[in-house]
């Protein structure tokens, strides 16, 4: 049984993690929508993955605190550590979410939140995508364009192969 998550459930749930944990953290996937504001599109499960080899320990805890939430233990998703650990990136890509008691909640820049996605790149993802570029382009995070470009030379097929194009198109968009 999957509950939706709400911004002010998730809001709650940071909070008690950035306390309750140590360490650094990434939030990603669609739960980011809705803990910068973006209350886009429903979600049932929150991406939240160690930065350190340390924090994986760390996982039953997160269950807990989503148990203690309300929220079913599955609802904590770690499945996005397997594309993290493929894609590269720097400690300049990590932007503060939110600062606990015992731990730091990182975001991540743009060009590392589409590495993350273009993998799948399904119809949510690329909203996804469009949504979280608007977003860092309006609170002015430092865009690597380059690096958002060489993302999308990735070929795919079929519907994917629009999708990407989607995403090539708003950077074309951007130097005309």
């Amino acid at each position: 049984m999957s509950a939706v998550l709400n911004s002010q459930l998730l809001s709650k749930f940071l909070k008690a993690a950035g306390d309750r944990l140590t360490g650094e953290w990434l939030l990603v996937g669609g739960t980011l929508l809705p803990a910068v504001g973006l209350d886009i599109r429903a979600t049932v499960d929150i991406d939240i993955l160690s930065l350190s080899e340390r924090g994986n320990d760390q996982q039953l805890e997160l269950m807990e605190l989503a148990q203690s939430l309300g929220l079913p233990v599955e609802s904590v998703n770690s499945a996005a550590g397997f594309f993290l650990r493929k894609v590269p990136y720097t400690k300049d890509e990590l932007i503060v979410l939110q600062k606990g008691k015992s731990a730091v909640l990182y975001r991540p820049s743009v060009r590392l939140f589409w590495a993350l996605k273009v993998e799948r790149l399904s119809e949510s993802d690329l909203e996804d995508c469009l949504h979280y570029f608007k977003f860092c382009k309006k609170v002015g995070d430092p865009i690597d364009y380059a690096g958002l470009s060489q993302i999308v030379q990735k070929r795919g097929q079929g519907e994917k192969a629009f999708r990407i194009s989607t995403l090539a198109k708003i950077l074309r968009e951007r130097t005309a």
